[in-house]
């Protein structure tokens, strides 16, 4: 049988394009609640990405880089379930307020708190992983509450978005108050290893408020397969 020639330089980079082009879409469509309804779901995904990878893996290494691929197409159209709960009321995180700023609300609503942290240390390849949000918002005395967005992407090891979500933790007309958000996905078995982060922005009326993020390391096992850990959570303005 006659080996496989490779592919020109030229037509291996319009591959590359066109399977990026598609990968990028993937990643910034919205999500549905019917997965059929969807056009980004994993499976598309894995198979656009595992072409991609055994492309430019090149003939040596084309099996681990379609592997690898597949692994990120999978993690661009990962299925998130997000769920939130109140914890205090409007009226109580605006007393407290007031208990420390003379008796006086904000003008405007104002993040008191938003931190997010994991709550499984070590996770493997297929395994769910949960990133956990406090949040806190006082009510203003003039601007009322109208949205309460949170934002959460997904970045790979080389600072490459992967996936996108934003959620509404409170609803509309809830003024303010306290909440709790937990976001679950499953990192797709063969991602490749290395640092992983998501970060999440929370906005307020349609104004970023806070930042929050939550770095997970992938390491490659004996196996072959990857471990999940997270290594750290930074917070920011």
């Amino acid at each position: 049988m006659p080996k496989s020639r490779p592919l020109p330089y030229v037509q291996r980079c319009g591959l590359a394009l066109a399977v990026a082009a598609a990968l990028a879409g993937c990643a910034q469509s919205p999500r549905r609640n019917a997965a059929s309804e969807d056009p980004c779901n994993p499976v598309v995904g894995a198979v656009i990405g595992g072409a991609a990878g055994a492309l430019l893996g090149g003939d040596r290494h084309r099996t681990q880089g379609a592997l690898l691929g597949a692994g990120l197409g999978a993690l661009a159209c990962v299925a998130y379930n997000y769920q939130t709960s109140q914890t205090k009321t409007a009226q109580q995180v605006g007393d407290e307020y007031r208990k420390a700023h003379n008796d006086q609300l904000p003008p405007a609503p104002v993040v008191t708190a938003y931190r997010t942290e994991t709550t499984r240390p070590t996770a493997k390849g297929g395994d769910e992983v949960t990133v956990r949000s406090n949040i806190e918002v006082v009510p203003g005395a003039k601007e009322p509450l109208r949205e309460l967005r949170e934002e959460f992407v997904v970045v790979d090891p080389k600072g490459v978005e992967r996936s996108r979500i934003a959620k509404t933790p409170a609803p509309a007309g809830a003024g303010g108050g306290a909440y709790v958000s937990t976001l679950q996905f499953t990192f797709p078995q063969g991602v490749p290893p290395g640092e992983y982060r998501v970060q999440s922005r929370l906005y307020v009326n349609g104004t970023p408020a806070k930042t929050s993020a939550v770095r997970i390391q992938v390491a490659q096992t004996a196996a072959g397969g990857t471990v999940v850990a997270a290594v750290d959570r930074t917070d920011r303005q």
